[in-house]
Protein backbone atom coordinates (compact mmCIF):
# COMPACT_ATOMS: atom_id res chain seq x y z
CA UNK A 1 0.00 0.00 0.00
CA UNK A 2 1.78 2.90 -1.55
CA UNK A 3 1.11 7.00 0.86
CA UNK A 4 -0.66 8.17 -1.97
CA UNK A 5 -3.44 5.42 -1.49
CA UNK A 6 -3.37 6.09 2.48
CA UNK A 7 -3.57 9.86 1.70
CA UNK A 8 -7.19 10.18 0.66
CA UNK A 9 -8.28 8.18 4.11
CA UNK A 10 -5.70 10.05 5.92
CA UNK A 11 -7.12 13.65 4.53
CA UNK A 12 -10.90 12.16 5.20
CA UNK A 13 -9.82 11.18 8.68
CA UNK A 14 -8.43 14.66 9.06
CA UNK A 15 -11.48 16.50 7.98
CA UNK A 16 -14.43 14.51 9.85
CA UNK A 17 -12.18 15.26 12.89
CA UNK A 18 -12.06 19.24 11.67
CA UNK A 19 -15.67 19.32 11.16
CA UNK A 20 -16.26 17.81 14.68
CA UNK A 21 -13.71 20.02 16.31
CA UNK A 22 -15.57 22.95 14.91
CA UNK A 23 -19.02 21.61 15.32
CA UNK A 24 -18.16 20.63 19.63
CA UNK A 25 -16.48 24.12 19.58
CA UNK A 26 -19.74 25.49 18.68
CA UNK A 27 -21.60 24.50 21.78
CA UNK A 28 -18.51 24.72 23.78
CA UNK A 29 -17.46 28.40 23.09
CA UNK A 30 -21.25 29.54 23.54
CA UNK A 31 -21.86 27.64 26.80
CA UNK A 32 -19.17 28.93 27.96
CA UNK A 33 -19.73 32.93 27.27
CA UNK A 34 -22.95 32.16 28.96
CA UNK A 35 -21.46 31.21 31.98
CA UNK A 36 -21.96 27.53 31.71
CA UNK A 37 -19.41 24.70 33.16
CA UNK A 38 -18.09 22.66 30.42
CA UNK A 39 -16.87 19.25 31.94
CA UNK A 40 -15.40 17.76 28.93
CA UNK A 41 -14.46 18.73 25.10
CA UNK A 42 -14.32 15.49 23.82
CA UNK A 43 -12.82 14.38 20.23
CA UNK A 44 -14.03 10.53 19.72
CA UNK A 45 -16.19 8.26 22.12
CA UNK A 46 -15.26 5.15 23.92
CA UNK A 47 -12.37 4.36 26.07
CA UNK A 48 -9.93 4.37 27.22
CA UNK A 49 -8.70 7.89 26.97
CA UNK A 50 -5.71 7.98 24.62
CA UNK A 51 -4.93 11.80 25.67
CA UNK A 52 -6.35 13.97 28.33
CA UNK A 53 -5.54 16.94 29.74
CA UNK A 54 -7.84 19.51 32.00
CA UNK A 55 -7.67 23.53 32.11
CA UNK A 56 -10.08 24.82 34.57
CA UNK A 57 -13.24 23.08 35.02
CA UNK A 58 -12.79 21.80 31.53
CA UNK A 59 -11.17 17.94 30.79
CA UNK A 60 -10.15 17.92 27.18
CA UNK A 61 -9.45 14.43 25.57
CA UNK A 62 -8.62 12.05 22.41
CA UNK A 63 -11.12 9.27 22.97
CA UNK A 64 -10.19 5.80 20.41
CA UNK A 65 -13.39 6.02 18.49
CA UNK A 66 -13.47 8.36 15.45
CA UNK A 67 -16.93 8.59 14.55
CA UNK A 68 -17.84 11.88 16.75
CA UNK A 69 -17.45 13.85 19.51
CA UNK A 70 -19.04 15.46 22.26
CA UNK A 71 -18.83 18.40 24.71
CA UNK A 72 -20.32 17.78 28.41
CA UNK A 73 -22.49 20.71 29.55
CA UNK A 74 -23.18 21.21 33.19
CA UNK A 75 -27.14 20.73 33.47
CA UNK A 76 -28.06 18.56 30.62
CA UNK A 77 -27.70 15.14 32.09
CA UNK A 78 -31.22 13.98 33.53
CA UNK A 79 -31.30 14.69 37.45
CA UNK A 80 -28.18 16.87 37.45
CA UNK A 81 -28.50 19.69 39.45
CA UNK A 82 -26.20 22.40 39.05
CA UNK A 83 -26.72 26.23 40.11
CA UNK A 84 -25.32 27.79 36.73
CA UNK A 85 -26.13 25.02 34.50
CA UNK A 86 -27.60 24.07 31.11
CA UNK A 87 -31.48 24.06 32.01
CA UNK A 88 -31.40 27.01 34.40
CA UNK A 89 -30.35 29.16 31.43
CA UNK A 90 -33.22 31.14 29.56
CA UNK A 91 -34.47 29.52 26.40
CA UNK A 92 -32.97 31.43 23.98
CA UNK A 93 -29.63 30.79 25.38
CA UNK A 94 -30.61 27.01 25.56
CA UNK A 95 -31.14 27.44 22.14
CA UNK A 96 -28.32 29.46 20.95
CA UNK A 97 -26.00 26.36 22.69
CA UNK A 98 -27.26 24.19 20.49
CA UNK A 99 -27.89 25.50 17.54
CA UNK A 100 -23.72 27.34 17.58
CA UNK A 101 -22.85 23.37 16.65
CA UNK A 102 -24.22 23.77 13.19
CA UNK A 103 -23.27 27.42 13.09
CA UNK A 104 -19.70 26.50 13.42
CA UNK A 105 -20.45 24.11 10.23
CA UNK A 106 -20.98 26.89 8.31
CA UNK A 107 -18.49 29.46 9.57
CA UNK A 108 -15.87 26.32 8.43
CA UNK A 109 -17.44 26.19 5.20
CA UNK A 110 -16.84 29.90 4.95
CA UNK A 111 -13.32 29.73 5.89
CA UNK A 112 -13.07 26.19 3.25
CA UNK A 113 -14.27 28.73 0.62
CA UNK A 114 -12.33 31.83 1.55
CA UNK A 115 -9.25 29.82 1.43
CA UNK A 116 -10.31 28.74 -2.07
CA UNK A 117 -10.68 32.15 -3.57
CA UNK A 118 -7.35 33.02 -2.05
CA UNK A 119 -5.38 30.52 -2.98
CA UNK A 120 -6.76 29.45 -6.74
CA UNK A 121 -9.08 32.79 -7.32
CA UNK A 122 -12.61 31.87 -8.82
CA UNK A 123 -12.99 29.84 -11.90
CA UNK A 124 -14.79 31.56 -15.13
CA UNK A 125 -14.60 28.75 -17.30
CA UNK A 126 -12.19 25.44 -18.47
CA UNK A 127 -10.03 25.04 -21.61
CA UNK A 128 -9.71 22.39 -23.49
CA UNK A 129 -5.73 21.89 -22.51
CA UNK A 130 -4.69 19.55 -20.13
CA UNK A 131 -4.36 20.68 -16.44
CA UNK A 132 -3.95 17.50 -15.03
CA UNK A 133 -3.37 13.76 -16.00
CA UNK A 134 -3.72 10.99 -13.12
CA UNK A 135 -1.38 8.35 -12.37
CA UNK A 136 -1.98 5.24 -14.03
CA UNK A 137 -5.15 6.70 -16.09
CA UNK A 138 -5.57 5.35 -19.38
CA UNK A 139 -3.93 9.30 -20.80
CA UNK A 140 -1.18 8.92 -18.98
CA UNK A 141 -0.50 5.20 -20.33
CA UNK A 142 -1.02 6.58 -23.70
CA UNK A 143 1.67 9.59 -22.95
CA UNK A 144 -0.85 12.20 -22.94
CA UNK A 145 0.82 14.88 -20.92
CA UNK A 146 -0.18 18.44 -18.68
CA UNK A 147 -0.01 21.09 -21.01
CA UNK A 148 -1.58 19.45 -24.59
CA UNK A 149 -4.32 20.44 -25.99
CA UNK A 150 -6.91 18.26 -26.95
CA UNK A 151 -8.17 19.60 -30.05
CA UNK A 152 -10.05 16.17 -32.03
CA UNK A 153 -11.39 13.07 -30.78
CA UNK A 154 -13.18 10.26 -32.79
CA UNK A 155 -14.07 6.55 -32.09
CA UNK A 156 -11.98 3.85 -33.53
CA UNK A 157 -14.00 1.86 -35.74
CA UNK A 158 -14.18 -2.03 -34.73
CA UNK A 159 -10.88 -3.84 -35.60
CA UNK A 160 -8.86 -1.17 -36.36
CA UNK A 161 -4.89 -1.61 -34.61
CA UNK A 162 -4.13 1.16 -32.11
CA UNK A 163 -0.72 2.42 -33.71
CA UNK A 164 1.85 3.70 -31.64
CA UNK A 165 1.52 7.50 -30.94
CA UNK A 166 2.12 9.70 -34.11
CA UNK A 167 2.30 12.73 -35.58
CA UNK A 168 -0.53 13.67 -37.31
CA UNK A 169 -1.33 16.47 -39.45
CA UNK A 170 -3.76 19.60 -37.77
CA UNK A 171 -7.56 18.21 -37.81
CA UNK A 172 -10.07 19.99 -40.45
CA UNK A 173 -12.07 21.50 -37.12
CA UNK A 174 -11.53 21.90 -33.36
CA UNK A 175 -14.17 20.54 -30.95
CA UNK A 176 -15.65 22.19 -28.24
CA UNK A 177 -14.88 21.10 -24.82
CA UNK A 178 -18.23 20.02 -24.43
CA UNK A 179 -17.97 17.69 -27.58
CA UNK A 180 -14.77 16.22 -26.51
CA UNK A 181 -16.57 15.12 -23.27
CA UNK A 182 -19.36 13.50 -24.68
CA UNK A 183 -17.47 11.43 -27.10
CA UNK A 184 -15.18 9.99 -24.32
CA UNK A 185 -17.49 9.42 -21.67
CA UNK A 186 -19.89 7.35 -24.34
CA UNK A 187 -17.19 5.18 -25.01
CA UNK A 188 -16.58 3.10 -21.83
CA UNK A 189 -14.13 0.20 -22.86
CA UNK A 190 -14.29 1.46 -26.51
CA UNK A 191 -11.20 3.02 -28.29
CA UNK A 192 -11.20 6.48 -28.91
CA UNK A 193 -8.71 8.33 -31.36
CA UNK A 194 -7.36 11.71 -29.44
CA UNK A 195 -5.52 14.49 -31.74
CA UNK A 196 -3.59 16.96 -28.96
CA UNK A 197 -1.49 19.87 -29.53
CA UNK A 198 1.94 19.51 -28.57
CA UNK A 199 4.00 22.86 -29.20
CA UNK A 200 3.50 23.54 -32.50
CA UNK A 201 2.80 19.83 -33.60
CA UNK A 202 -0.37 17.49 -33.58
CA UNK A 203 -0.13 14.25 -31.90
CA UNK A 204 -2.22 11.39 -32.22
CA UNK A 205 -3.15 8.78 -29.45
CA UNK A 206 -5.13 5.37 -29.19
CA UNK A 207 -7.05 5.57 -25.64
CA UNK A 208 -9.85 3.13 -24.20
CA UNK A 209 -11.57 5.66 -21.78
CA UNK A 210 -12.05 3.46 -18.36
CA UNK A 211 -15.59 2.70 -17.67
CA UNK A 212 -16.73 4.34 -14.43
CA UNK A 213 -20.32 4.17 -12.63
CA UNK A 214 -22.02 6.91 -11.84
CA UNK A 215 -25.29 8.23 -10.47
CA UNK A 216 -27.69 10.63 -12.01
CA UNK A 217 -31.31 11.76 -11.51
CA UNK A 218 -33.85 10.98 -14.29
CA UNK A 219 -37.23 12.81 -14.11
CA UNK A 220 -40.26 10.68 -14.62
CA UNK A 221 -43.47 12.00 -16.53
CA UNK A 222 -45.39 11.86 -12.74
CA UNK A 223 -43.42 14.82 -11.71
CA UNK A 224 -41.25 12.49 -9.67
CA UNK A 225 -38.04 11.28 -10.47
CA UNK A 226 -35.74 8.74 -9.29
CA UNK A 227 -31.61 8.21 -9.46
CA UNK A 228 -30.23 5.87 -12.17
CA UNK A 229 -26.76 4.49 -12.21
CA UNK A 230 -25.03 4.28 -16.06
CA UNK A 231 -21.78 3.91 -17.07
CA UNK A 232 -19.52 6.33 -19.03
CA UNK A 233 -15.76 6.69 -20.02
CA UNK A 234 -13.06 8.38 -18.36
CA UNK A 235 -9.46 8.74 -19.46
CA UNK A 236 -8.32 10.44 -16.49
CA UNK A 237 -7.88 13.50 -17.01
CA UNK A 238 -8.15 17.44 -15.67
CA UNK A 239 -9.04 19.77 -17.93
CA UNK A 240 -7.31 23.45 -17.28
CA UNK A 241 -9.23 25.97 -15.72
CA UNK A 242 -9.38 29.80 -16.17
CA UNK A 243 -9.09 31.90 -13.14
CA UNK A 244 -9.27 35.38 -12.06
CA UNK A 245 -7.73 36.10 -8.86
CA UNK A 246 -9.81 37.29 -5.70
CA UNK A 247 -9.09 39.41 -3.17
CA UNK A 248 -9.61 38.99 0.63
CA UNK A 249 -12.85 40.64 1.26
CA UNK A 250 -14.62 39.00 -2.31
CA UNK A 251 -13.44 35.34 -1.21
CA UNK A 252 -14.98 35.81 1.86
CA UNK A 253 -18.09 37.73 0.13
CA UNK A 254 -17.77 34.73 -2.14
CA UNK A 255 -17.97 32.03 0.70
CA UNK A 256 -21.00 33.90 2.25
CA UNK A 257 -22.70 33.23 -1.04
CA UNK A 258 -21.77 29.43 -1.76
CA UNK A 259 -22.83 28.84 2.07
CA UNK A 260 -26.31 30.16 1.16
CA UNK A 261 -26.67 28.90 -2.22
CA UNK A 262 -25.62 25.12 -0.88
CA UNK A 263 -27.75 25.22 2.36
CA UNK A 264 -30.66 26.65 0.40
CA UNK A 265 -30.55 24.07 -2.19
CA UNK A 266 -29.81 21.28 0.43
CA UNK A 267 -33.16 22.26 2.13
CA UNK A 268 -35.29 21.81 -1.03
CA UNK A 269 -33.54 18.44 -1.93
CA UNK A 270 -34.93 17.42 1.45
CA UNK A 271 -38.32 18.94 1.32
CA UNK A 272 -38.74 17.25 -1.86
CA UNK A 273 -37.70 13.90 -0.86
CA UNK A 274 -39.51 13.96 2.35
CA UNK A 275 -43.16 14.96 0.20
CA UNK A 276 -41.72 11.88 -2.22
CA UNK A 277 -40.42 14.31 -5.86
CA UNK A 278 -36.85 12.91 -4.60
CA UNK A 279 -35.25 9.28 -4.12
CA UNK A 280 -33.46 9.47 -1.15
CA UNK A 281 -29.70 9.35 -1.29
CA UNK A 282 -27.75 8.80 1.83
CA UNK A 283 -23.81 8.00 1.85
CA UNK A 284 -21.55 7.24 4.83
CA UNK A 285 -18.10 7.07 5.61
CA UNK A 286 -17.04 5.06 2.74
CA UNK A 287 -18.63 6.72 0.38
CA UNK A 288 -17.12 10.29 2.05
CA UNK A 289 -13.90 8.80 2.02
CA UNK A 290 -14.14 7.32 -1.93
CA UNK A 291 -15.75 10.88 -3.01
CA UNK A 292 -12.57 12.50 -0.96
CA UNK A 293 -10.14 9.85 -2.67
CA UNK A 294 -11.53 11.52 -6.20
CA UNK A 295 -11.16 15.22 -5.02
CA UNK A 296 -7.74 14.15 -3.84
CA UNK A 297 -6.38 12.95 -7.10
CA UNK A 298 -7.97 15.98 -9.00
CA UNK A 299 -6.26 18.64 -6.78
CA UNK A 300 -6.44 20.76 -3.88
CA UNK A 301 -9.13 22.97 -4.79
CA UNK A 302 -11.83 20.46 -5.62
CA UNK A 303 -10.68 18.50 -1.88
CA UNK A 304 -10.91 21.99 -0.63
CA UNK A 305 -14.66 22.53 -2.24
CA UNK A 306 -15.92 18.30 -1.15
CA UNK A 307 -14.73 19.85 2.51
CA UNK A 308 -16.72 23.07 2.15
CA UNK A 309 -20.03 20.82 1.12
CA UNK A 310 -19.83 18.29 3.48
CA UNK A 311 -19.51 20.68 6.70
CA UNK A 312 -22.64 22.40 5.45
CA UNK A 313 -24.32 19.09 5.23
CA UNK A 314 -22.77 18.05 8.45
CA UNK A 315 -24.35 21.35 9.82
CA UNK A 316 -27.68 20.93 7.84
CA UNK A 317 -28.36 17.40 8.60
CA UNK A 318 -27.72 18.12 12.58
CA UNK A 319 -30.55 20.76 12.91
CA UNK A 320 -33.48 18.15 11.45
CA UNK A 321 -35.67 17.35 14.33
CA UNK A 322 -34.61 13.91 14.62
CA UNK A 323 -33.72 12.25 18.14
CA UNK A 324 -30.28 12.87 18.52
CA UNK A 325 -29.52 15.26 16.92
CA UNK A 326 -29.25 18.60 17.88
CA UNK A 327 -32.54 19.70 16.00
CA UNK A 328 -34.53 17.55 18.16
CA UNK A 329 -33.00 19.04 21.50
CA UNK A 330 -34.25 22.52 19.61
CA UNK A 331 -37.64 21.12 19.55
CA UNK A 332 -37.54 19.81 23.40
CA UNK A 333 -36.34 23.37 24.45
CA UNK A 334 -39.00 25.27 22.11
CA UNK A 335 -41.85 23.08 23.35
CA UNK A 336 -41.44 23.68 27.07
CA UNK A 337 -40.28 27.33 26.66
CA UNK A 338 -44.20 27.42 24.82
CA UNK A 339 -45.79 25.71 27.83
CA UNK A 340 -43.29 27.85 30.21
CA UNK A 341 -42.77 24.33 31.63
CA UNK A 342 -39.48 22.45 30.40
CA UNK A 343 -39.62 18.35 29.05
CA UNK A 344 -38.94 15.64 32.05
CA UNK A 345 -35.13 15.79 30.96
CA UNK A 346 -35.30 11.49 31.86
CA UNK A 347 -37.66 11.01 29.11
CA UNK A 348 -36.04 13.48 26.71
CA UNK A 349 -32.84 11.45 27.32
CA UNK A 350 -34.51 8.12 26.86
CA UNK A 351 -36.19 9.58 23.29
CA UNK A 352 -32.20 10.78 22.87
CA UNK A 353 -31.14 6.89 23.31
CA UNK A 354 -33.39 5.31 21.44
CA UNK A 355 -32.69 8.30 18.20
CA UNK A 356 -29.08 7.49 18.80
CA UNK A 357 -29.38 3.51 18.50
CA UNK A 358 -31.56 4.04 15.23
CA UNK A 359 -28.37 6.42 14.11
CA UNK A 360 -25.96 3.74 14.62
CA UNK A 361 -28.61 1.32 12.92
CA UNK A 362 -28.81 3.21 9.72
CA UNK A 363 -25.16 3.89 9.79
CA UNK A 364 -24.39 0.61 9.54
CA UNK A 365 -26.97 -0.11 6.97
CA UNK A 366 -26.06 2.84 4.64
CA UNK A 367 -22.13 1.14 5.09
CA UNK A 368 -23.05 -1.80 4.28
CA UNK A 369 -25.03 -0.73 0.87
CA UNK A 370 -21.69 1.51 0.36
CA UNK A 371 -19.27 -1.74 0.52
CA UNK A 372 -21.69 -3.22 -2.03
CA UNK A 373 -21.60 -0.05 -4.61
CA UNK A 374 -17.44 0.19 -4.62
CA UNK A 375 -16.53 -3.78 -4.92
CA UNK A 376 -19.06 -3.08 -8.00
CA UNK A 377 -17.34 -0.03 -9.12
CA UNK A 378 -14.13 -1.44 -8.77
CA UNK A 379 -13.92 -5.11 -9.18
CA UNK A 380 -17.39 -5.57 -10.54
Amino acid sequence: MTFSSVLPILLTIALFALIIVFHEFGHFIVAKLSGIPVYEFALGFGRPVLLSFKRRETQYSLRPVPIGGYVRIAGMEPDEEVPNGFDKKPVLTRLAVIASGSGMNFVLAIILFWIMGMAFGKVVGRTTGIGRVMAGSPAAAAGIQVGDVLVFTEPVPVGEPSPEVKATSKPQRKMSLEQLRAVISSRPDMPIRLVVRRGRNYLAFHVVPQPRQEQELELLRNGKSRIVTRTIGLIGVVFAEVTTPQGFIESVAAGFVEVYATTKALIVALFLTVIGKLPAAVGGPLQITDIMADAVRVGWRQFLLWSALISINVGVINLLPVPALDGSRLVFIAIGGIRRRPIDRRKEAIVHLIGFALLLLLLALVTYKDLLHLIDKYLG
